[in-house]
């Protein structure tokens, strides 16, 4: 691709450790050498997604925007979707990643940083929903135990941007076996498919979207948002009257930081604390996770505390285990408004 467009692609085949063809493309900012090539994204597809899933989620992250970077990413195929080789039922994804990274550092040097970004498998079953055109949130769905009980509304579960790995994974399944319906979903490729697909994100958008995707759950969600997705969570909340109630943990506002995705020239636009007021009566929970970097900050929390309408409740803890959500989830429960 010439270097007039906003990023360069390189389509082409990585053979794995067992003589199969993994299909590929590397998406770079534009005249991006391989020797100023200092880390590299690899955004993992979801099994039985294709890469097709995530190159918009590359090309978007690949856009020069101000100086541009020395990352480039990479998409591909798992073995047996897409175009590449292999057969049906084979699953052995830790083959891909390990072939993945040989070729990385063959192509890069050894010293290349490497990220991958999401797991090729979990206990959820994933799919693609689409909300409007050229913008679809990827989602994973773990049905709840219909042996737990009491009936629970559904689970909307943002992970850490970039970051639904196998403790996500886990966690949801554990809010699954506890009754919950839960819809698991890396934020982060829901947002860059929006933002490439229609420019940078205003809140009016993200109502529009949520609203679209809660049209699809069997009924109205309580919000999970776990560190940098908080901020999302409070705000979607906020603007959409069929989410229940939200549980935000850690860092929130940092969520509108990136400029190529948020509209947010002026930093009144995503000012949590000028939103979080309307999320009442409905119910809001705070989380600060001590010791972790992304746990959140007592003066930020204090704040969105502040600025909410009751009921609401905020949490310290070392840590964020599923005997804490499913305590949180009760009380959001106990707490909304009776239809």
């Amino acid at each position: 691709m010439s270097s007039t467009f906003p990023f360069e692609e390189e389509l082409f085949g990585v053979l794995s450790d067992d003589d199969l063809y993994l299909d590929c493309l590397l998406v770079r900012p534009p005249s991006l050498a391989d020797e100023r090539v200092e880390s590299l994204q690899v955004w993992v597809p979801r099994y039985p997604l294709t890469k097709s899933s995530v190159v918009t989620c590359a090309r978007q992250e690949a856009k020069p925007y101000g100086e541009p970077g020395r990352t480039a990413h990479l998409v591909f195929d798992l073995r047996a979707t897409g175009e590449s080789e292999g057969t049906p039922g084979d699953k052995r994804f830790d083959i891909d990643l390990n072939s993945v990274r040989a070729w990385a550092q063959e192509r890069f040097g050894e010293k290349i940083r490497l990220a991958f970004l999401g797991e090729p498998d979990g206990r959820g079953q994933a799919a693609l929903l689409p909300i409007r055109p050229g913008v679809v949130v990827e989602y994973y769905r773990y049905p709840g135990s219909r042996t737990a009980g009491a009936i629970h509304p559904p689970v909307l579960y943002l992970s850490t941007y970039g970051h639904f790995n196998r403790g996500d994974d886990a966690m949801c399944q554990a809010l699954a076996e506890a009754g919950y319906d839960v819809y698991g979903l890396d934020p982060l490729r829901y947002l860059l498919h929006a933002s490439y697909a229609g420019g940078r994100i205003t809140p009016t958008e993200l109502r529009q979207d949520l609203i679209a995707l809660c049209q699809s759950l069997p009924d109205r969600p309580v919000i999970i948002g776990q560190p940098v997705a908080a901020g999302l969570a409070l705000l979607w909340t906020a603007g959409v009257e069929a989410v229940r109630g939200v549980i935000a943990i850690g860092k929130a506002q940092v969520s509108f930081a990136p400029p190529h995705i948020f509209q947010n020239d002026n930093a009144h636009t995503y000012f949590l604390s000028r939103h979080v007021h309307r999320i009442a009566p409905r119910p809001v929970a705070f989380v600060m996770v001590e010791g972790d970097p992304l746990g959140g900050e007592a003066n930020e929390i204090a704040a969105f505390f502040s600025s909410a309408g009751q009921p609401r409740t905020a949490e310290r803890s070392r840590e964020v285990t599923p005997a804490l959500l499913k305590k949180l989830l009760g009380w959001v429960e106990q707490e909304s408004p009776k239809e």
